[in-house]
This record gives structure tokens, sequence and C-alpha cells, in this order.
């Protein structure tokens, strides 16, 4: 691993040592944060469910503006602090509101995360492609690696903050994500000399002080209308259809002016954006109603250890650290023997897993749980081993189906698109769980009352699932050849035999 690192560019190192401490804030938030707005602020179980995905929402909308502020107004590094500083000022609006107990204070400082997220987050990935030239060999290896860093901090923080919130306060939990904020911005202040030659064109300019006023002014506006929006949930949903809905339309202008073969395939890559909506549906389970049935129907002690129960969110990056490299040898044995699974094909045995992922909880949920309404933890562990292996099949592979499938002067467009169908997900999602949401009560929660709603509610998911692996298994084929232009050449072979036979 080291070796690996070190063959390549400094650039590539740097954004791997401030990607651990940002995403350790990042997945720290997220995961006490639901638990936060429940236990802290009071709310019904359904209106944090629904806030959390009017958040995720409001954060895809805004996503590509960061996006294009970084490469055309501010460039990548600026960016890059200016999005870390802004989402350090939020965790801590955030912490001082769990201090007071505000709602309206919470509300302002999940927003101003979102929007200092959608400009600092793409910074590192932005950096790194920037630093290699387009056939560099090493660039796959780099992503790889990256990807691994992102999930080791990711599963190492969605251990330690529920452990902190859980025994010293939320407050303390969303001061310590804001800590290492400060701890990136550090790492990169000291070490900018490594990417003193790489960054976009305005990264190489002088600072125009009235664009950064305008961008801090922006960035403050779009805080506090996103705080309104997140807690009128309903208008936030509906003005992210109505966005999605607009990049369907442009989406199928921009399909009708390439060729049929160009537009075969950008029909493929529409098909399998709307599969990927229906996985993260499940995935975004994760914050929902599979961290609270850890809360209210499993027993907290595995092996004799005992754990807090929000801390198993971190068992998905925990698997998929451990199954990356195992699917990436498969990956390359299957295609040294010429019997590699096409892509359309691994986006349905990706939703396989996923079905098993919820109906293994269901029947779990059904027969496995003792007197008192509450299962062993090895069924969120199976649980979350599905879903990550769902996950690498489906998610990881997403933006590289798009490069293959879209031309390249659209990319920038369909990664867009491909943020807003998430923010479809998140939302679809929380509206599903609001199905199992435990309405609020004075008392302790009673886990016979909620272990058969879990279970209902998982085997209906995994039935759904399984209606979406049918689906996706049967037409595998038929999108394979259009992405191989088999049916053109069929068409063809068609048209040249004569009509008498």
């Amino acid at each position: 691993m080291s070796i690996a690192f070190n063959r390549q560019p400094a650039a590539f190192r740097l954004m791997c040592m401030i990607i651990l401490p940002a995403m350790l804030s990042m997945y720290g938030m997220s995961a006490i944060v639901t638990v936060f707005m429940v236990n802290d602020l009071g709310l019904p179980e359904g209106q944090a469910f629904l806030i959390n995905g009017a958040a995720s929402a409001f954060s895809t909308i805004i996503y590509a503006m960061g996006g294009y502020l970084a490469d055309r107004v501010l460039g990548v590094k600026r960016s890059l602090i200016i999005g870390n500083v802004a989402i350090i000022v939020s965790l801590f609006i955030l912490s001082y509101a769990a201090s007071i107990g505000s709602f309206t204070l919470a509300m302002v400082g999940l927003s101003g995360g979102c929007v200092s997220r959608a400009l600092a987050n793409n910074c590192p990935s932005n950096l790194i492609s920037k630093a290699y030239e387009k056939k560099d060999p090493r660039i796959d290896s780099a992503f790889t690696l990256y990807y691994m860093m992102i999930n080791v901090g990711s599963c190492i923080s969605l251990v330690i903050t529920p452990l902190i919130a859980h025994r010293y306060s939320y407050s303390a939990g969303f001061a310590i994500a804001g800590a290492w904020n400060i701890l990136t911005v550090l790492i990169y202040v000291f070490k900018r000399s490594w990417v003193a030659k790489v960054g976009a064109e305005p990264d190489f300019e002088q600072l125009n002080i009235v664009r950064l006023g305008l961008v801090i002014a922006g960035m403050i506006g779009l805080t506090f209308l996103g705080s309104w929006l997140i807690s009128h949930y309903e208008l936030m949903q509906v003005l992210l259809f109505v966005a999605i809905a607009g990049a369907i339309i442009l989406f199928l202008s921009y399909m009708r002016k390439e060729d049929a073969q160009q537009r075969r395939k950008m029909l493929v890559s529409l098909v399998l954006l709307g599969f990927s909506v229906a996985f993260f549906v499940l995935y975004k389970q994760m914050p929902t109603s599979l961290t609270f049935f850890a809360i209210h129907n499993t027993r907290h002690v595995f092996m004799g250890i005992p754990f807090d129960p929000v801390s198993t969110q971190a068992l998905n990056p925990f698997w998929i650290i451990i199954l990356s490299p195992l699917l990436a040898i498969w990956y390359e044995r299957s295609s040294a023997k010429g019997k590699a699974v096409s892509m359309p094909g691994k986006f349905a045995l990706g939703m396989v897993f996923c079905t098993l992922a919820f109906m293994s909880l269901a029947f779990g949920a059904t027969y496995m749980a003792d007197d008192a309404g509450r299962v062993s933890a090895i069924w969120l562990i199976l649980t979350h081993l599905f879903q990550g292996l769902g996950e690498l099949l489906i998610s990881a592979l997403g933006i590289s189906v798009l490069a293959q499938l879209v031309p390249s002067h659209m990319m920038g467009f369909t990664l867009g698109f491909r943020t807003l169908t998430l923010g479809v997900s998140s939302i679809v999602a929380a509206n599903l769980a609001v199905y199992i949401a435990v309405p609020k009560s004075d008392g302790p929660v009673d886990s016979l009352a909620t272990l058969p709603v879990y279970a209902d509610y998982f085997l209906k998911v995994g039935i759904g699932a399984a209606v979406m692996a049918v689906i996706m298994l049967l037409t595998a084929r038929r999108l394979d050849d259009l992405i191989k232009g088999r049916t053109k050449d069929k068409d063809s072979e068609k048209a040249a035999v004569p009509a008498n036979g």
C-alpha cells in the first residue's frame, strides 16, 4: 500500500491526507444528526427523517454550483479552503444549537453544511484529476486508493462520533466534527506547496476581492434560504422534482443531437441512472430505518462486547474496505477468462444483493427475536454485508458507466444530473422510512410493539428490491447490446438480406 501511494504525485498524497479528516467530519455529523433531532430537539422520528431527506435534496440541487465556482470563479484550491472554513462555522453553529436546544439554529447549521460541502467536497477529486496526464496509467489505482481513504475515514467516524455524542453530548459530537475540518485546513495550508502547479485557471490568477465577497454573500444567503426550505420539506420536495424534470428534458434534448449509436448509449445511461435511484433509496435507509431498528430492536451487545447502536452505520464502510480488493480481483480474473459480467449485469447482481440485505433482516426480525423484541446484531452485520456488495456493484461503478456512455462534452451536466437523482433517492427513502417512525411519547419505546412494524417494512422493501432485480436481470442483455452496438449490427444484417431470401 505504501509503495502504491509513493508512486503517485505529491498532489494525490496531499489530497489523501486531507480527505481522511474531512470524511471523519462529514460522516460523523451525518451519523448523529437524525438521532440528535429526535433525542435532543424532541422531534418525532418521522419529521426528523423528512428533514434529513430534505437536507440531502437541498445539497444535491446546489452541488453543481459549487463545481462551477471552483472551476470558473474562485479556483479549486481557494474553494477548498473557503468551503472547509464554512463547514467549520456550520458545525460549531450546530454544536451551539445542540447545547441550547434551538431548532432554528440547528436548521441554519445543517443548511450551512450543505452549502459549504457543495463548494468543498468536489475539490480534492478535482485536484487529483488535474495532477495526471490523461493517459497516465496510475490514475485508476489513484482513485481506487482515494475511494479507500474515504471509506476508512467514514468507518472510523461512524464508530467514534456516536460514542462521543452518547457519552458526553450531541454538542460535543458536532464540535469534534468541526475540529476534524480544522485539521483538514491546517494540513492543506502547511503542505500547499505540493499542489503549487496544480489547479484550475482561476487558481493561477490574482484573487478578485469583489468576486470573493459576492460568493461569501451568496453562501450566507443560500444558508438562510436552505434552513427555511429544509424545515418546509414539502416545498423542498416539489423544487427537487421540478429540477429533476428539467434535467431529464435537457438530457433528452441533448440526446437528440447525437448520432444513432451515441443516442442508444445515452438511453442506456438514463436507464441505469434510474436503476441507481432504486439502489440509493435502499442505501439511504442506513441513517433512518436501519439505525433506528438498531436502537429499538437490536441487542446492544455482540459476542459479549457492548456497542452504541448508532455506530452500526460503520458496518457499511467496513465491508466496503474488506470487499473492494476482492471484487477488483474478481473483475480482473473474469476479464482475463473472457467471462466478464456486463455493466448492466453488474447493476442487476448488485440489486440481487440488496434484496438479500433486506430479506435477511426481515427474516431475523420475524423469526429470531427474543422475548424482549430484540434480535442479535448479526442480522445487521449480514444486511450491511449484502448492502456493501450492492454498493460496490452499482454505486462505485456509477461514474465509470457515465464516462463510457455519455459524450465528454456532456459529462459535467450529466454528473450534475446524477447528483440530482441522489436527491430524489433521499426524498423517497425519507418518505418510506416515515412508515416505521415511532410516534413521539414521553415513555420508553416498546420493542415488542415496534418489532412487527419493522419486520413488515423490511419485507416490503425487500420485495420491492426483488422486483427491481428481476427487471434489471431481464433487461441486462438488451442494454448490453445497446451499449456495444450489437443491435445496430443486427439491423444492418437484416437490411442486407434480399427480400426474396
